[in-house]
């Protein structure tokens, strides 16, 4: 801008000494003919320069209609947030132009091709650690406390459990539990300490039975039967027992089985049941801390995480090596992209729907950060060269015209 600026004023200030001098000899057609033409050349010149500085400032500290764009910002900055909203970032506009990108394709280009993959296990390491570096035990413990009391508080979790427990029924996982408990009652039946156990129980059994009777203690005898025996026979009992009732048909354990059902049924309507386990509950986390536990687990890990990186790294595998297969299915997956890219479009028009006057107001706060001076800057910035260049065109044009002016009037 300052090339053309000094341009004009240069000329400005060469037909303005020109003017004066050739003042003078305005009485010969020569003399006349190059002051008129300088003078109106200077005439030009200045009422130019007036008009363009008054775009922005006020020329020789005139203030009537001048100063015009910093007076005029807000129906400037108006204007520009309607055009922007109403013009360039129309939402139909947008819309259309959004459907023509294949924005699940793009995904899987940015993954695959320029290494997205990487720049996302990269981020998650570093937030990771920075994670485990910032955080402090004893608060996030306290957190975890409250946000397990409060959840146990506010749930109905009485009825969910009972309504977790009958679905877990109906899907058959209460045979799985069966045969988990069968079998390790069966492991435990079977060692020699459980012999000992039944040979004492009966043992003290007998006694109270006897219970100094002379009677009891002859049928005692009568039965011939040693205290080794009786565990032995005990232990065989059980184990026959535990052993019929692992076929999931054994009417036992389908009568167990049915009374479960029928049980769980009953209570899910049951309210003065839920209330008294709701009660235990209540007072179970009301008694328990488990802040204290979860804060020195976590600050546990956070110690052995920050003094092992290697154990920082496979502890992310498995959230990495997710991700690899995740790209490539997601990739393969025609089906699954277009559902992604369906999704993602309409999450996008639904924003747009409700934060399209946001536009504006972001433009409108944007423009509301510059002042007057930034603003008279930015504009010259633009356009002021172009300006200077009205300055100069008015100078030569007022010049010629001012010539030939004189010569139409010469001999009138």
């Amino acid at each position: 801008m300052n090339g053309n600026k000094n341009k004009a004023t240069f000329i400005l200030g060469v037909v303005s000494v020109a003017f004066f001098i050739s003042y003078p000899f305005r009485h010969s057609f020569m003399g006349g003919l190059l002051a008129g033409g300088f003078g109106a050349a200077m005439i030009g010149g200045l009422a130019d320069w007036f008009a363009v500085t008054a775009l922005f400032r006020r020329p020789l500290g005139i203030p009537w209609r001048t100063a015009i764009v910093p007076r005029n910002r807000e129906k400037i900055f108006q204007a520009i947030v309607h055009m922007v909203k109403n013009q360039l970032l129309v939402k139909e506009n947008i819309k259309s132009r959004l459907n023509e990108f294949d924005i699940a394709g793009i995904l899987v280009k940015v993954m695959i091709e320029y290494g997205g993959k990487n720049v996302v296990k990269r981020m998650l390491y570093s937030v990771t650690r920075e994670i485990v570096t910032q955080v402090k035990p004893g608060e996030l413990g306290k957190i975890i406390n409250d946000i397990i009391k409060d959840a146990a508080y506010k749930s109905q979790m009485p009825l969910q459990i009972i309504v977790g427990a009958e679905w877990l029924v109906k899907k058959g996982y209460d045979d799985k539990v069966i045969e988990f408990f069968l079998r390790q009652c069966l492991s435990l039946v079977k060692e020699q300490q459980v012999k000992a156990l039944l040979t004492q129980g009966f043992i003290a059994v007998r006694k109270r039975y006897e219970h100094g009777m002379k009677r009891r203690k002859a049928f005692n005898q009568l039965l011939k039967l040693s205290e080794e025996e009786v565990g032995i026979i005990g232990q065989k009992a059980l184990i026959a027992i535990l052993t019929d009732m692992q076929d999931e048909k054994q009417p036992v354990r389908q009568k167990a089985k049915f009374w479960l059902q029928q049980w769980l049924i009953a209570k899910k309507t049951d309210l003065s049941f839920q209330h008294k386990i709701g009660t235990w509950i209540h007072q179970l986390f009301h008694d328990l801390n488990a802040s204290q536990y979860a804060g020195r687990y976590i600050a546990e890990f956070c110690e052995e995480i920050i003094a092992d990186n290697r154990r920082t790294a496979k502890w992310l595998e498995l959230f990495t090596s997710r991700i690899d297969k995740w790209t490539i299915d997601f990739s393969q997956n025609n089906l699954e992209r277009e559902n992604f890219d369906a999704v993602v479009k309409n999450k996008i028009s639904l924003w747009l729907d409700t934060y399209h006057d946001e536009i504006g107001k972001i433009v409108m706060e944007s423009l509301d950060k510059f002042s007057n001076k930034m603003l008279v800057e930015f504009v010259e910035s633009k356009v002021g060269n172009d300006l200077q260049m009205v300055r100069i065109n008015g100078s030569v044009v007022g010049g010629l015209v001012g010539m030939v002016l004189y010569v139409a009037t010469f001999w009138l």
